[in-house]
């Protein structure tokens, strides 16, 4: 479809709407996808919301933060003809009444992950053998928000609903003809995010069953995808390869600079951005042309501690010039350090115990274990972020607390409802006194206090109750007698670590969470996206990340492996476009003349700086 080039983003929308016809909506970092977003919902509700009234039809909204969706609420103006939900809220909600079939589809769900556990010896598996014999004891199938399931008594979590959706979407034609009769426009936003899972029950089963029904719009941009899981890109399901998809581009940015916008047009190339703001400002990159050469015979491990002083010298050393050159560096003004935590980051912003414990135990997963919050050590304190929609899943005692000291006493009751213990099956009135107590020594005195003293208490008292801390705890107790070697060496390790951990001042643990929410000064690059800065400084550092990250290789073009390119690639992109007015990329990493050139093209030549030169 050739649309013309002068035509607006929303005006394309508007016609393929009228026609028909579904979409992707291809909108690069800072173009108003959101708005184009909203747009789109209230041209629905003025134009065809009388119409899908008497229908008693829906529109339904998929959005991935609470930040999008209250925004969406309230910009629609709480209309009730908009469904604005998380994509297992829509699953599930199109899945529940199907009882007779999610029983079904149930048990074959769990004899997968019986035989997974099974082919791996665990033991203790949560699945069962048989299901079917229980499952027609169990009054109905309910999905519990929660990291747990409980198949035996009919209980999904929230992967399985994800998993189920997609046996449920391709076995029933019925359960997609039913969805598209009710909703015959759905919109997904942050698309690039969205599980393959999810994908393949919209487009795969809904849309090409039902095409001529109903309307799927997806907004987001593929270039921002950066978490290990999602979709990416659904070039496959364009129109012009033979799919079902219109392609839209929103070539605006309104957010950067024009130094800023002409580095993302050169780096990426199906998007060529037009800038909005009349601002020059800057994009520079600094470089070590005089890098360490690695000898043959020595170990990656010497050779990056034998430069990490001097990595840190320089890091410190461009910081105080930006500093010079006006730039704050407070975590409260609108100047940003965009930096994968490493042992460097952590010890300067004050988690470098924490960040050490984990790096000794998990040194090729730190960031999953840690700074991924997927660990039952640190998500009983600060809870997780969603692996499938990388939502935050406010399960630790630190959500626990925000909500106390906001005064949300009903967030608070749901909190301890669903994560505690306390009220056992029935809230009382005389709960009310006891939480307020409990909640006030807590928030108190944790700070004072050390992991294993908040620990104690929230557990004892029924604040938090988490199982998989518990086992964790559990397998620390096992007899090593009846361990074999390798498990032995774990149990010593996980014990090492958890002796430590809980033997450190909780004031860590709550710089820690300080950082990861992003109220200091860093932001872990994977924790911008959508934010923007004044000033950016990003410092790329291949020592610690290179399994999932490798920019050297990324920018002289010679990655082997696919994904961890396009990773890189993603990462980059983002961090970039952070920036509203000046951009400052600090590289550490050894860079050959192949990737400079590359980087002289994306940069300018005047714009990549040796970093001996720029500190003169």
């Amino acid at each position: 479809m050739n649309l013309q080039n002068s035509m607006l983003a929303f005006e394309q929308i508007q016609k393929l709407i009228e026609e028909g016809k579904s979409f992707v909506l291809e909108a690069g970092a800072g173009s108003g996808k959101t708005y184009t977003l909203i747009q789109t919902l209230n041209y629905l509700i003025q134009n065809k919301g009388e119409e899908l009234t008497k229908s008693n039809q829906k529109i339904v909204c998929i959005t991935y933060t609470n930040v999008a969706k209250n925004e969406i609420i309230d910009r629609i103006e709480h209309n009730e003809l908009v469904i604005v939900s998380t994509i297992h809220e829509f699953l599930w909600g199109s899945l529940k009444q199907f009882q007779k079939q999610l029983k079904i589809e149930l048990c074959k769900l769990n004899q997968i992950n019986f035989e997974k556990d099974k082919a791996k010896g665990k033991e203790d598996s949560r699945y069962i053998e048989n299901l079917e014999e229980r499952i027609e004891l169990v009054d109905k199938v309910e999905y519990n928000d929660t990291s747990f399931n409980d198949f035996e008594n009919g209980i999904i979590q929230h992967d399985d609903v994800i998993e189920i959706a997609k046996m449920m979407y391709e076995n029933y034609p019925l359960l997609t003809d039913i969805v598209s009769a009710k909703y015959p426009y759905i919109f997904v936003d942050e698309y690039q995010d969205t599980a393959e899972e999810t994908i393949f029950c919209l487009l795969d089963c809904l849309l090409k069953r039902n095409n001529e029904k109903c309307v799927i719009g997806f907004y987001g941009d593929s270039y921002q995808k950066i978490y290990n899981y999602g979709v990416g890109n659904l070039e496959k399901y364009y129109a012009s390869d033979g799919g079902l998809l219109e392609l839209i581009k929103k070539e605006e940015n309104y957010r950067s600079s024009q130094s800023v916008v002409k580095l993302l047009n050169n780096f990426r190339s199906n998007i060529q951005q037009k800038p909005q703001k009349e601002i020059q400002g800057s994009a520079k990159f600094i470089y070590w042309a005089n890098h360490p050469v690695k000898q043959a015979k020595q170990k990656v491990k010497d050779f990056n501690e034998e430069n990490a002083p001097l990595k840190n010298q320089f890091y410190n050393q461009v910081i105080q010039k930006l500093s010079q050159k006006g730039w704050v560096f407070d975590g409260k003004t609108n100047s940003k350090i965009l930096v994968l935590a490493n042992s460097r980051v952590a010890n300067r912003a004050g988690f470098g115990n924490i960040f050490k414990l984990f790096s000794n135990r998990f040194p090729t997963s730190v960031k999953e274990r840690l700074l991924d919050r997927n660990h039952p050590l640190i998500t009983y304190f600060v809870g997780s972020i969603d692996k499938k929609t990388s939502q935050e899943r406010k399960t630790g005692i630190e959500h626990l607390t925000d909500f106390w000291n906001e005064g949300n006493q009903n967030e608070v009751i749901r909190f301890i409802r669903k994560n505690g213990s306390i009220f056992n099956d029935e809230f009382k009135h005389s709960h009310k006194k006891q939480v307020a107590e409990l909640l006030e020594t807590l928030t108190t005195n944790r700070k004072d206090w050390k992991i294993k003293d908040v620990y104690e208490f929230a557990s004892k008292n029924g604040l938090v109750s988490n199982r998989k801390i518990l086992e964790f705890i559990e397998r620390l107790s096992i007899d090593p007698n009846k361990l074999n070697d390798e498990e032995k060496e774990r149990q010593k390790k996980d014990k090492t670590l958890f002796d430590s951990f809980m033997d450190l001042s909780y004031s860590e643990l709550l710089t820690f969470w300080k950082h990861v929410q992003n109220n200091t000064v860093f932001s872990t690059k994977h924790g911008t996206k959508g934010d923007e800065f004044e000033n950016v400084l990003t410092v790329i550092d291949d020592t610690e990340w290179v399994q999932e990250y490798n920019f050297k290789n990324f920018f002289n073009d010679t990655e082997e492996k696919l994904e961890r390119k396009l990773r890189t690639r993603n990462l980059f992109y983002v961090e970039c476009s952070r920036a509203i007015d000046n951009l400052t990329v600090l590289c550490l990493s050894e860079l050959d003349w192949i990737a400079l050139t590359n980087i002289k093209t994306w940069f300018g030549n005047d714009n990549v700086i040796d970093i001996e030169e720029y500190l003169k």
